[in-house]
């Protein structure tokens, strides 16, 4: 049976320094729960801290009701998949499965029929006999996650995993390892930067920084509706624009030395009007015209085919330098040096506050 994971006002020091300071988070039973952040933001030292690894300094952890601050890390049942996979070499894979069984004490038949199964399920049980040296990078990672499944734990703490794998790798081995989350049924916490692993694999994710939680949510909505402009460029790519809201109930935004405007619904009661704002557009949230129309100015740069779509690198009048992706299907590829003016999605783009960074879309939870 899946349990939660209560957070409640940790503190986490070292020495005088505070890396963590009264952070707060739950996590549901059978969940798979993201802590996304730039290197040296906190997440790591998070994990460490409820797998008993680190102090807590204040505040307290709890695993389905229970407080486990002064457990050690012995006595938490909690399973844990390092950056480095961690598995014995002199061991074979059977072996390395088995081996947190055997320090519990399991009767050596009911370990052969457990490290059997969970071999199964992670999809490695012809290769039990194989030692380590002769796996590949993903099958080590998969006897990694086997043997930290197979005891049974309350929850699976997963750091960076996928960091030591080449690129086709990491995307095959998260899919996996998200299939086998649910095939158990599992409470996990998982630690990345990898933005696009995080929304690959998440039910919910928080963005830190700075040990700090900046938003909680499914990987849609912080990606469509950042809550402030650190989510929105860290969570994939944003061209930050400056521009000033206008009129009453409905605004007009009018961008910064391009003359262009449009309207836009949905922001919180108190924009003001005449306020300076922060405007950010992800690259498919723009339209590329070439036929002289109003809009954003500016000069093709560059330009790079992808297929599907294509990326546009585009110098704007007012100087800045931005990023659009556009689906042209019936088109030829707009050639460098072409002028274009540029509109925008004005359901799609994101408003932020000038002076806090704060998303004015209403309906936006800040954390």
């Amino acid at each position: 049976m899946s349990v939660s994971i209560d957070i409640d006002h940790v503190i986490k020091r070292y020495g005088n320094n505070t890396v963590i300071n009264g952070l707060s988070l739950s996590v549901k039973a059978g969940e798979f729960f993201t802590l996304l952040g730039p290197s040296g933001c906190g997440k790591t030292t998070l994990l460490r801290m409820v797998i008993g690894f680190n102090s807590i300094e204040g505040g307290t952890i709890s695993i389905g009701g229970k407080v486990i601050n002064d457990v050690s890390p012995d006595k938490r049942n909690m399973g844990m998949v390092f950056q480095n996979y961690a598995i014995f070499p002199h061991m074979s894979v059977k072996d390395n499965v088995a081996f947190g069984l055997r320090m519990r004490k399991v009767p050596e038949k009911e370990i052969e029929e457990r490290v059997d199964h969970i071999l199964k399920v992670v999809k490695i049980d012809h290769l039990k006999d194989r030692m380590p040296v002769a796996l590949s990078g993903g099958q080590q990672q998969r006897v990694a996650l086997a043997r930290a499944i197979v005891i049974r734990p309350e929850v699976l703490l997963m750091d960076e995993p996928l960091s030591n794998l080449d690129a086709k790798l990491r995307i095959e081995m998260r899919s996996a390892i998200k299939q086998i989350q649910k095939k158990v049924d599992i409470t996990t916490m998982y630690v990345t930067h990898d933005q696009e692993e995080a929304l690959a694999v998440s039910d919910r994710i928080a963005v830190m920084n700075n040990g700090v939680i900046q938003q909680i949510g499914k990987p849609a909505d912080i990606y469509k509706r950042p809550a402030n402009v650190f989510v929105s460029t860290f969570i994939g790519l944003s061209n930050l624009l400056p521009a000033v809201l206008s009129g009453d109930r409905t605004k007009t935004i009018s961008f910064t030395g391009s003359g262009y405007k449009t309207g836009i619904a949905g922001l919180i009661s108190d924009a003001g009007d005449g306020e300076e704002v922060i405007v950010s557009v992800r690259p498919e949230e723009f339209e590329i015209h070439t036929d002289g129309r109003e809009g954003i100015r500016g000069i093709v740069s560059s330009s790079i085919f992808l297929g599907l779509t294509t990326h546009y690198f585009i110098h704007l009048e007012t100087g800045k330098d931005i990023e659009a992706l556009e689906t042209r299907e019936d088109h030829d590829i707009i050639a460098d040096g072409t002028h274009v003016t540029l509109t925008v999605k004005p359901n799609l783009i994101n408003v932020f506050r000038k002076d806090t960074e704060k998303s004015m879309i209403e309906g936006v939870v800040h954390e």
